[in-house]
């Protein structure tokens, strides 16, 4: 393979997301009382980073370059805020994850009762009713017996997926490559104050766009 193969497939294998705003301080939470490295992303810029790297999934490195034309002292402040925070997601979602899983496990056994005295309760109607059972009676317990079964086992080969791809996805932001650049936006060049400039994965030739992320 060489060189610029090689070049060329990193790219491929690259997605990159940038985002411009005027000041690194609207990349954060204007509400969270922290000034330090552990204060909060800003939410709508959060999630224009999550929505754009969903897409995404299929490359093997992320990388997030971070554009404005002024506070260069949060440069350092931004890179551990954008592990930090995603670090904290990723905690978060896989409580639930866990928390689901659990309420899945005690439902199927809740369910399992239920199934069982209801078919045990059919079986016994059966036998004491003088003319045996009518059959609205018996088709009602055999529903009851198969819907206290469905929900907690849709849950639990079903339900945890979602939550469990959002924990990865949170798991790779917090790892991912974050670049910042202060100085590269401008007055008067018709960019918003916060614009969100194009996220997709790096072509082999040719620059990556432009996106827009709202004002925080």
């Amino acid at each position: 393979m060489t060189a610029q193969s090689a070049a060329a497939k990193r790219r491929r294998d690259t997605a990159t997301v940038s985002v411009h705003v005027h000041n690194l301080a609207q990349m954060f939470n204007s509400l969270d009382p922290s000034p330090f490295w552990d204060r909060d992303l800003d939410r709508e810029a959060a999630e224009f980073i999550e929505e754009e790297f969903s897409d995404k999934r299929g490359s093997r490195q992320w990388r997030l370059n971070v554009h404005a034309s002024e506070g260069a002292d949060l440069t350092a402040d931004l890179r551990s805020a954008v592990g930090l925070y995603y670090q904290r997601m990723a905690g978060s979602t896989r409580r639930l994850l866990r928390e689901q899983i659990r309420l899945g496990q005690l439902s199927l056994l809740g369910g399992s009762a239920i199934f069982l005295l209801s078919m045990s309760a059919r079986q016994i109607l059966s036998t004491l009713l003088p003319h045996g059972m009518s059959r609205l009676l018996d088709e009602g317990l055999i529903i009851l017996a198969w819907l206290a079964l469905w929900r907690p086992a849709e849950s639990l080969v079903y339900g945890w997926v979602p939550l469990w791809r959002k924990w990865k996805m949170y798991q790779r932001l917090a790892a991912m490559q974050v670049n910042v650049r202060v100085g590269t936006v401008h007055a008067g060049e018709g960019q918003p104050p916060v614009a969100k400039q194009e996220a997709s994965v790096a072509p082999p030739i040719g620059p990556a766009g432009t996106g827009k992320v709202p004002q925080a």
